[in-house]
């Protein structure tokens, strides 16, 4: 139970992360500098709340390969989210272009890890894979827009850029939102 109860938790809290980012980007759009602690903040939550899930995960593991995906997504994400978090910061002190770099790798690792999750997911048996799927599919592909936004700001396109990385926060917020709800529903035997 421990592991499950780790899981649950890491989810929630990496909901509260995906929030917290999502307002830090919505706060970028309208150029106000400190949107970017805001983001290092939620990107923060994020990894903690994905590491308590892979640790769960671990713990309560059967030891199928779906359950070794989702692990190791959860894992990659938690990377991600870290790189993301200095990114911020060295937005933050003025160094845009460097942290607009990283932001890129770090919103691409999160992006891979919640494929990996997504694939992990759809391979198990749980009662609500496909809505677990579905939320990570969701996070994977909103964390893919960041770093696409992200790129667009470094290509000069500034203005498009943040409303593509404000979306793409959204949709991170979003999947991860039905993710929680899923492994919710799945853990405390709703139908």
């Amino acid at each position: 139970m421990k592991g499950e109860l780790l899981i649950l938790t890491g989810a929630w809290i990496q909901v509260l992360g995906t929030v917290i980012a999502a307002i830090g980007e919505t706060v970028l759009l309208k150029e106000e500098h400190a949107g970017f602690r805001l983001v290092s903040l939620g990107n923060g939550f994020e990894a903690a709340g994905n590491s308590l899930q892979a640790v769960g995960g671990e713990k309560a593991s059967s030891g199928t390969d779906g359950e070794r995906f989702r692990i190791t997504g959860a894992w990659i994400q938690a990377a991600g989210n870290v790189t993301n978090v200095r990114a911020a910061e060295l937005q933050f002190s003025g160094e845009e272009i460097v942290g607009l770099n990283l932001d890129v790798i770090g919103d691409s690792v999160q992006s891979i890890g919640a494929a990996f999750e997504a694939y992990g997911a759809s391979t198990g048996n749980a009662r609500f894979k496909k809505l677990l799927t579905a939320g990570n599919t969701i996070q994977s592909l909103g964390a893919a827009l960041e770093a696409i936004g992200e790129t667009y700001i470094l290509k000069g396109e500034r203005e498009l850029g943040l409303q593509i990385t404000a979306f793409g926060s959204y949709a991170q917020a979003a999947g991860a939102a039905i993710a929680a709800v899923a492994l919710t529903k799945e853990h405390r035997g709703y139908e």
